[in-house]
């Protein structure tokens, strides 16, 4: 199977067109068809190489779940994106290399950016708005780059983080660390300036831990798989190792889970699925705030006040749930737009007002309204 994969991806990838300018060409004719079988025949082997053959029930259900495979990496689309404070504007690409920029004006695919010497695609890493304007972080030829200007050698970048008018590249050093490089304009109109770095504080060696993905800076939150400590990282305070907070979770540990906007609350699920927490990062108390009967959340959120707790996808549902945190009822919010797989980003608006959901179709915007007046609040 994995020869197939491998050998697909090899044939996939010669079909690209790799220009700027036009759209690849449909993956289309016997290169497609070939992928196809060398992975469906790859899937078969390996029943076969583990006993499971045409006697056995499970073989044909375990081809069907091997050409599935095959057509969905065959997929391209995108449902990545990145949004502005009020989800007005977003960030999107497509599989040709070209970032629109979405707003109410239309949609612009002028973007600038560094073309490539032999006429490779860049690799787009992340993005993010600095005062309503779209920063790209991006790989080509090598090189790593915001926009046209290029980051120091010897990183590998994983995310871009913009805070009022700065940015931070979440990158690896050559050593395996993590470190964050600080980019700020120091007058209008000019480039970004390298401010500063600094390292992550590594987790105890001694101590497994992992740290929870989608908790984006100047946060990071590691979840210790020994006794369900949570450690807590906030930039600049606490990016030093004596310096950074602890809590002891009685349900944890903690391995999924979202922070609000504005870093106080810290809602999340233990490993079993079993109940949804909320974690007050000032004070250290944690509530239950529901039993969610093992039943798998793919995305979790936190409203900016930290009253709901929002969840994408449930037990692989494509719906929107949300928690009032207060008495724990659930409301069933409705179906987001019919996806091929699991979305590929969920995000709130950092502002609030939006819930936006992005996959292979497209992305779902959904407004917040602020029923206040309301007699059901």
């Amino acid at each position: 199977w994995g020869v197939g994969a491998i050998v697909y991806l090899v044939l996939w990838a010669v079909t690209l067109d790799r220009t700027h300018h036009s759209p690849p060409a449909p993956r289309l004719g016997e290169q497609r068809k070939v992928g196809y079988f060398l992975i469906f025949a790859g899937g078969l082997l390996i029943l076969r190489a583990i006993g499971v053959w045409s006697t056995d029930q499970l073989v044909w259900p375990g081809a069907a779940v091997i050409l599935g495979v095959a057509f969905l990496m065959d997929r391209g689309d995108i449902g990545w994106f990145e949004a502005n404070a009020d989800a007005s504007e977003f960030i999107v690409f497509d599989q040709a290399g070209r970032i629109y920029d979405v707003s109410p004006a239309g949609i612009a695919d002028s973007w600038t950016y560094v073309e490539s010497g032999s006429g490779q695609l860049f690799s787009l890493i992340d993005a993010a708005y600095v005062d309503d304007e779209p920063q790209a972080l991006y790989v080509i030829d090598g090189g790593a780059f915001i926009n046209q200007q290029r980051l120091p050698a010897g990183y590998q970048p994983v995310a871009l983080v913009s805070q009022g008018v700065s940015l931070y590249v979440e990158a690896i050093d050559a050593d395996g660390r993590t470190v964050f490089l600080h980019y700020g304009y120091r007058d209008a109109g000019e480039a970004l300036q390298l401010v500063d770095e600094f390292l992550l504080p590594a987790s105890d060696p001694e101590q497994p831990a992992v740290r929870i993905g989608r908790v984006a800076f100047p946060l990071a939150l590691y979840s210790s798989l020994a006794d369900g400590a949570l450690t807590v990282y906030r930039y600049p305070d606490a990016f030093a190792s004596d310096a950074a907070r602890e809590y002891r979770l009685t349900q944890g540990p903690a391995v999924f889970g979202a922070v609000n906007a504005a870093g106080s609350h810290f809602a999340w699920s233990d490993p079993y699925s079993e109940r949804l927490n909320l974690l007050d990062l000032e004070t250290g108390e944690n509530r239950v705030v529901a039993e969610i009967g093992g039943a798998y959340a793919q995305y979790h959120l936190l409203t900016a006040d930290a009253s709901a707790i929002l969840i994408v996808n449930l037990d692989f549902a494509p719906e929107v749930f949300a928690w009032d945190v207060e008495t724990g009822q659930r409301y069933e919010l409705g179906l987001y737009r019919s996806c091929q797989r699991i979305p590929d980003k969920v995000a709130l608006s950092s502002d609030g007002t939006a819930l936006i959901i992005g996959c292979d179709t497209g992305l779902d915007i959904w407004r917040v309204i602020n029923n206040d007046d309301s007699e059901e609040g």
